[in-house]
């Protein structure tokens, strides 16, 4: 029985989880800039950035950290408004990029410096996010109790990692894919500032909601 019921809540689990990575929301809009603009090994390393993020996440609701940080208010103010400012700075600098007309992946040697900015951009990207903390602890709160064993929390967290930790690099591969990378080829001037727009206003509502 016990069995039974933590393999139906590992599935719950799961797919609140991977419909909520699924969403277009920040992480994904940055993943997608930067894949379309940058070579792999740049790319990877935000979505690198972001499974941190994550794992740091699942460290502090495994902790109880979570509802510290969601009732205090402001604690979460802070990280409201740091997140939806780093936001909108990664948006205007795709606004501001004087990026090429062509994307040539193969040509872009991004140096040791530019893989640690990818590296930081996606975990920033995700760590301020306090909408990715309220969805973390909702997760956590409908699935856990006072009962619940440090292995059932730790169960859960490496679910989500788990997820975070595979389908980042896929995206990255699928936009860098020969199709998609010939479309966004065509128009890569267009494409950065559709997606700095979209972070913008992203990091707006955010301040705002």
């Amino acid at each position: 029985m016990q069995t039974t019921f933590m393999l139906e809540t590992s599935l719950f689990v799961a797919t609140i989880a991977a419909l909520g990575m699924l969403s277009p929301g920040p992480d994904f809009f940055l993943i997608i800039k930067n894949a379309a603009r940058y070579r792999r090994s740049a790319a990877l390393m935000s979505a690198l950035g972001v499974n941190c993020a994550v794992a740091t996440h699942m460290a502090y609701c495994v902790a109880g950290l979570a509802v510290v940080i969601t009732t205090t208010p402001w604690l979460f103010m802070l990280l409201k408004y740091a997140g939806a400012a780093y936001l909108i700075y990664i948006g205007i600098q795709a606004l501001i990029s004087r990026g090429g007309s062509k994307m040539d992946l193969s040509n872009v040697a991004p140096e040791q410096a530019s893989l640690k900015k990818a590296f930081l951009q996606g975990y920033l990207c995700n760590l301020l996010n306090p909408k990715a903390t309220l969805f973390f602890l909702s997760i956590f709160t409908q699935v856990l109790n006072v009962n619940s064993d440090i292995g059932e929390k730790l169960l859960y967290a490496g679910i989500i990692l788990g997820l975070s930790t595979l389908w980042w690099p896929l995206l990255v591969v699928l936009i860098q894919s020969a199709p998609v990378r010939r479309g966004l080829a065509k128009a890569q001037r267009i494409v950065d500032k559709l997606l700095g727009g979209v972070l913008i206003a992203l990091g707006i509502k955010v301040a705002l909601s």
